[in-house]
């Protein structure tokens, strides 16, 4: 079995114990239904027997089997109406997924946010969020900032990643430790995924007095540029999502007027041009050379460096970047 098909087939054996699950709590038609659906697809993939299109006789392709275990017609040969089903279907999960984005520039108690998010497709697994601090009278509570990267593509991530946005919003209270808080977010997302996918991320709190603690779940070391240069923060424990009881650490920076924090995705640092890779070589010196900048013309700078390294060739990934500067 190829690499591709081995995932689609582990995917849906995982859709198939979560079914189970609740068709066992509740035995209803439609779940019952579905459970027959992704047992007869997995049947025919063990056998090796990949679904053929009814139509044209072609394989049907892994992301439509993915989505629909009980397809019969690859892409190209799904009626007009379906195609405009999907299309509206695919519209309105990009339209959700923009609402739960936060204003692309703000600025909090000495801080200033800005982003840049740029779907491969119409959604994308890539998620910013930016709570602002609570104010109820007493000391302010620091700002959250989350940037992550849940694993796949398409409507699948997408969903992920509201789901993720859900979570944290849920769980953040500056009670918490930073480290606890993101436990504590394993632990359900892990009991939400049982291990079909994870999610790399960064959160951080940025604090009155210049602190910015944070905590990185498997995600690219982001990149912290001061007068001295620019250098990867270093520190990151597992992705979200592998094991329940995974353990992180949370690390404190205290950055001077004008220093910036960069958070992004792998879909900046890991775009190629045939076998090189753009890296993150590249990308510290694309901040080096912007990091003066207003925060969304460094953000400009850094995806027109990349573009230029790309030389015409598309993006193969989700890109998200998150600048984050220190004010005077």
């Amino acid at each position: 079995m190829k690499p591709e098909e081995a995932a689609v087939r582990q995917r849906l054996a995982d859709r198939r114990e979560r079914l189970a699950a609740a068709a066992g709590a509740s035995a209803g038609t439609r779940l019952v239904d579905l459970l027959r659906q992704v047992d007869s697809a997995l049947g025919r993939l063990d056998a090796g027997e990949w679904p053929v299109c009814t139509a044209c006789r072609v394989l049907v392709e892994p992301e439509l089997l993915d989505a629909a275990p009980a397809v019969r017609l690859c892409f190209e040969c799904l009626t007009a109406d379906e195609v405009r089903a999907l299309e509206r279907d695919l519209e309105g999960a990009a339209r959700v997924q923009r609402a739960l984005l936060p204003p692309r520039r703000a600025a909090h108690d000495g801080w200033e946010v800005a982003w840049l998010w740029e779907p491969k497709g119409a959604v994308s697994g890539d998620h910013v969020d930016l709570l602002p601090p609570r104010r109820d009278g007493s000391e302010p509570d620091p700002c959250h900032l989350l940037v992550g990267d849940v694993s796949g593509k398409g409507v699948a991530a997408s969903l992920l990643q509201s789901h993720l946005h859900a979570l944290f919003r849920a769980l953040t209270d500056p009670a918490l430790r930073l480290a606890e808080l993101l436990g504590r977010a394993n632990h359900h997302f892990a009991a939400a995924t049982v291990g079909a996918s994870y999610a790399t991320l960064v959160f951080a709190r940025l604090f009155a007095d210049g602190t910015l603690e944070l905590a990185n779940a498997g995600h690219p070391r982001p990149l912290l540029a001061n007068r001295r240069g620019v250098r990867p923060i270093e520190g990151s424990g597992l992705p979200l999502g592998l094991f329940a009881e995974s353990a992180y650490t949370a690390h404190r920076l205290q950055l001077e007027p004008g220093e910036v924090v960069l958070v992004y995705t792998d879909g900046w640092t890991e775009a190629a041009r045939g076998d090189d890779e753009y890296g993150i070589g590249r990308a510290a010196a694309a901040l080096r050379r912007s990091a003066t900048l207003p925060l969304p013309d460094l953000l400009a700078a850094c995806r027109r460096d990349v573009t230029e390294y790309l030389d015409g060739e598309p993006l193969a990934d989700d890109l998200t970047l998150v600048a984050v500067r220190r004010g005077d």
